[in-house]
């Protein structure tokens, strides 16, 4: 019987690993100054060459040797870069990067000879295919990690950029609503006084149909005034600070590696040299020790996890050291003649741990920062548009309030003049008629009633940060009375703006919201491309799907009507 195919979700990691190589090999940033530093780093201390005896002094020769050759090795490098950086297609940055690390492994065994011959009259060895391949594989393994670190790292920091303007953009808002919720008392009492000294002005001179139809129009000016004041847009403003995040010392940052990576990062290394010197034997027997050695590591490195900062990654260093120390051990037993380069593993291995480590948490930590901010954008935007709406309900009250009854009694006041039939009772009428609706007026705000943030409150709280089109049909927009499906909207409607603003620094969307039988259908759509790895919103439930489609990605969601 025919082997099952292996789960998907047993595929997945090795997936996204394998994209993650690959869209970091097409990026034109796979060599940058963190992988020359990385390169010099590697090349000098970990895969040194081997001069004379089996010594500390040997290898201080060796590391002597290696550093002078990197110099030329590096010109090649810097050529490979620019090449990089200047063509666009992704095909030929794979290429054009291949040569260079090939040409540099294949070069760097003879230059390091002539250099060693040079300096002491030694030579480092033959062995010409397995050191090539050695460093074939070593600069490939840590250079690609370095990438995608340093890749992960500018997306996730550019990303972080992103939602800390839209979040500051959301600040300024909120206290720019705050603002206009305070002055709300002093702006309407002031209309007041005003309308009530003219209409005393009015009601004291000659009444005609002309002086109240002027007065009507200075009512009208005050309530276009006072609806015009709801929908100011707050000023600019400069990128908020996320809290939470602070400076870390670099023994702080030695967190545990994931499992194997290390002892399976060396092995790859030495595969070609073991082979070379001991047979397949020695391999498996090294991948054994090296995997058990590398498990007790993390273990013991996770136990330090309470520890503070610097004694932890003291603790780190002396772990990996240790685990160094039974690398050299066991290459010794298994290949006695190995020479100098026995003793590579003292710096070798604690040398691809902290590498490893520190670009994990370089990635963990520029991720946090980041959903630090996205958390902060999303509460940012349910807030304003609380705010936006318990500052718009006063307002809208009032600009009803003289729209509505204060311009009514007006008309019928010119009315009765207009047909002669004004008299004291009717001016006292309109007197008392016109105080109550002032003095109302003035009660608005403490009686205005916030029914809660709408989809179109969130719309206008969004205005700040994107330019928002948004279509709602009129089946939708009574169905969205119902408070459940309201604040699912809402939700919705906000998660799929915070993704435009997150992965495609969005600065326009469009939202549709229409009637599906017994459910309500939003569509969010924004130009930009979903990144990789991106199928859906967390919290969301099945019925939200989001998608690439052409060159926009859509968020499309059911809300349920009438459920609890």
């Amino acid at each position: 019987m025919p082997a099952s195919p292996r789960p998907r979700a047993a595929r997945r990691p090795f997936h996204r690993v394998a994209q993650a190589v690959l869209g970091t090999l097409r990026s034109g940033e796979y060599f940058t100054r963190w992988s020359l530093i990385l390169a010099f780093i590697v090349g000098t201390f970990l895969s040194v060459p081997s001069v004379g005896e089996p010594s500390l002094i040997g290898y201080a020769k060796g590391v002597l040797v290696a550093a002078l050759g990197f110099l030329p090795l590096a010109i090649i490098g810097g050529f490979g870069a620019m090449a990089e950086r200047r063509l666009t297609s992704g095909g030929a940055r794979i290429v054009v990067i291949a040569i260079t690390i090939v040409a540099i492994a294949a070069l760097r065994p003879f230059v390091n000879d002539a250099i060693s011959l040079g300096l002491f009259d030694t030579a480092t060895g033959a062995n010409w295919p397995s050191r090539i391949t050695t460093n074939v594989i070593t600069s490939f393994a840590l250079l690609s990690i370095c990438a995608i670190a340093v890749s992960y790292h500018r997306q996730l920091r550019a990303t972080t950029a992103r939602l800390r303007d839209a979040g500051g953009r959301m600040r300024a808002g909120i206290a720019h609503a705050d603002r206009m919720l305070t002055g709300i008392p002093d702006l309407l009492h002031s209309t007041a006084v005003d309308l009530r000294t003219h209409r005393d002005l009015l009601l004291s001179g000659p009444l005609t149909y002309e002086a109240v139809r002027a007065f009507c129009e200075r009512v009208r000016t005050a309530s276009h005034r006072l609806d015009e004041h709801g929908r100011t847009d707050p000023p600019p403003t400069s990128e908020v600070t996320v809290q939470g995040t602070r400076p870390v010392p670099l023994l702080g940052r030695l967190a545990p590696t994931p499992p194997l990576v290390v002892c399976l990062t060396y092995v790859a290394a030495a595969l070609p040299f073991g082979i070379a010197h001991g047979g397949m034997d020695v391999i498996v027997i090294t991948l054994v020790v090296a995997v058990v050695l590398d498990l007790a590591a993390g273990v013991a490195v996770r136990a330090t996890r309470r520890l503070a900062p610097r004694p932890r990654g003291v603790v780190f260093l002396s772990i990996w050291f240790v685990v160094g120390v039974g690398v050299v051990c066991h290459t010794y037993i298994q290949v006695p003649q190995v020479g100098t380069l026995g003793l590579v593993p003292l710096i070798g291995i604690p040398l691809v741990a902290v590498i490893i480590s520190v670009s994990v948490d370089a990635y963990r930590r520029a991720r946090s920062e980041e959903l630090r901010a996205t958390a902060q954008l999303r509460s940012s935007a349910v807030e304003l548009a609380a705010a936006v709406e318990a500052a718009r309900a006063p307002l809208q009250q009032a600009v009803d309030i003289l729209h509505g009854r204060l311009q009514g009694r007006c008309v019928i006041f010119a009315a009765r003049i207009d047909d002669g039939q004004l008299d004291d009772a009717t001016i006292a009428t309109f007197r008392v008629e016109t105080d109550d609706i002032l003095d109302y007026l003035l009660r608005s705000t403490s009686d205005a009633d916030a029914d809660g943030e709408t989809v179109d409150d969130l719309l206008q709280a969004w205005s700040v940060v994107m330019r928002v089109q948004a279509d709602t049909d009129d089946d939708a927009r009574a169905a969205l009375t119902d408070p459940h499906a309201r604040r699912a909207a809402v939700g919705l409607v906000n998660e799929a703006l915070v993704n435009a603003v997150k992965h495609s620094a969005a600065r326009a969307a469009s939202v549709r919201i229409s009637q599906a039988d017994d459910a309500i259908r939003v569509r969010v759509s924004s130009a930009g491309t979903l990144g990789t790895g991106v199928h859906g919103l967390g919290g969301q439930t099945a019925r939200t799907t989001l998608r690439q489609v052409g060159d926009d990605v859509v968020l499309e969601g059911l809300v349920s009507v009438g459920d609890a």
